[in-house]
């Protein structure tokens, strides 16, 4: 994968569009700063692997702590790498030559670096000492929403970037699916084996990786990795995982079932559908869309396939205005993909009140990359009180009780918003592989 040239113009479109934003918000200096490494607990010595600040890591790959971009607007980007002398941790791999041939490069002590001149501005997660003295401002308001709105429209090299993050965790779900369906692998095993696919050790994932066996698959953010295999007891699998190429993040959810018998037909039937209306939602993605109109579609289709499936009584219509689809589908349909899995700057307004986990409220535009992620739940907390009232007879119970023993279903992909029309990475790279 050549990203060269692509990343060239990255740059380019980067230099261009912070130094708008410093322009809009009153300043002339911008010092990007990738960090500090970070210890695990105050009474301990040792360091978490450092994070970059996201936005120092949309400018490049370099996880060096105290590093810094310097910007002023009209001239190159400048790069100060700090000299690490270190023998007790290995430094973090240098990123490519065609990388570092975008800056001016000076190795050394940035603490010791001349500033130029002006009204400076500090963008990091974690400012050094040295960049909190003075007079800089750190991460004002006004600069952070500016560069925050840069991050809504992908260049080309960052969706080449999107795109092989999306192939490699393509890999490690094709590796957990095919070890679920032909043995008894414990959670522990199967995260272990997505890990070995995907070519990342734990802390490089993206996220935590979700690993849910049965009804493990009731807790959205399920982490807690059971290490004894469960038995073929277990007849579903949810895994959402993603995989990262130059800081840049996927994030993939597959539901999977085996077995056979009525309670099994039906869950089976439901992913089958989760899957088909996830689909429809996609084909209706255009720009000038509000985003909550696709997500309020979302549950329209979900009350449509639980009427179908006869796990719903009434309408569909019913179900929605009661409330019930929101019991059974609880988060929103999807969020911005970038730097950061639930990247930024496209959540310009808050979501009605019946929608509060959404993170997209952004009107649908060119450049943008976000997940669509629907799904379906057996959340006992969030139905009793549908049980409770008179909801109680728009469910069939004995269908919901079904259900419980395999968790929920959920069915992402990363889709990007092109010139020439809408991208499923996802399935894309599914095809591929």
């Amino acid at each position: 994968m050549d990203l060269a040239a692509p990343y060239a113009e990255h740059v380019a479109h980067l230099t261009a569009a912070y130094g708008r934003a410093a322009a809009a918000a009153g300043y002339d200096v911008v010092v990007v700063h990738a960090g500090r490494a970070t210890l695990r607990d105050r009474f301990d010595d040792q360091h978490w692997p450092l994070r970059p600040t996201p936005a120092f890591a949309h400018w490049l790959p370099l996880a060096e702590p105290d590093a810094c971009l310097v910007l002023v607007a009209g001239r190159r980007p400048r790069l100060l790498r700090p000299r690490i002398d270190d023998y007790w941790e290995a430094p973090p791999p240098p990123p490519p030559p065609w990388v570092l041939a975008q800056f001016d490069v000076e190795d050394g002590d940035p603490a010791r670096a001349t500033l130029p001149a002006g009204r400076r501005a500090v963008v990091s997660s974690a400012p050094a000492p040295w960049l909190d003295a003075g007079d800089a401002d750190v991460n004002p308001a006004a600069l952070i929403a500016g560069l925050d709105a840069v991050r809504t429209r992908k260049t080309a090299y960052e969706r080449a970037c999107l795109a092989e993050a999306t192939r490699r965790a393509v890999r490690g779900h094709r590796r957990a699916v095919a070890d679920f369906t032909a043995g008894d692998p414990s959670e522990l095993a199967l995260h272990l084996a997505y890990l070995d696919a995907s070519g990342q050790d734990d802390v490089d994932t993206p996220y935590k990786n979700i690993v849910a066996l049965g009804e493990h698959g009731a807790f959205l953010h399920y982490v807690t990795y059971q290490a004894q295999a469960p038995g073929r007891a277990a007849q579903s699998l949810l895994v959402d995982a993603g995989a990262q190429c130059h800081g840049y993040a996927s994030d993939i959810t597959r539901t999977t079932v085996r077995g056979h018998g009525a309670d099994v037909d039906l869950f089976r039937a439901l992913v089958e559908r989760v899957d088909a209306y996830q689909q429809a939602l996609i084909r209706q993605i255009q720009p000038g869309l509000p985003y909550e109109e696709l997500h309020d579609r979302s549950h329209e289709l979900l009350a449509e396939a639980l009427v179908d499936l006869e796990i719903g009584r009434g309408s569909a219509e019913a179900l929605v205005a009661r409330g019930v689809t929101r019991a059974l589908y609880p988060h929103g349909l999807g969020h911005s993909l970038g730097i950061q899995v639930h990247d930024v700057g496209m959540k310009p307004s808050a979501p009605r009140a019946d929608n509060p986990w959404l993170r997209n409220t952004s009107t649908i535009e060119v450049g943008q990359v976000f997940t669509i992620e629907p799904g379906c739940y057996v959340i006992e907390a969030l139905l009793a009180p549908l049980r409770a009232d008179d909801r109680r007879g728009l469910l069939d119970w004995d269908a919901v009780a079904a259900l419980g023993r395999f968790g929920g279903v959920r069915i992402e992909d990363n889709i990007a918003v092109t010139a020439d029309g809408i991208v499923d990475l996802t399935r894309d790279a599914f095809a591929a592989a």
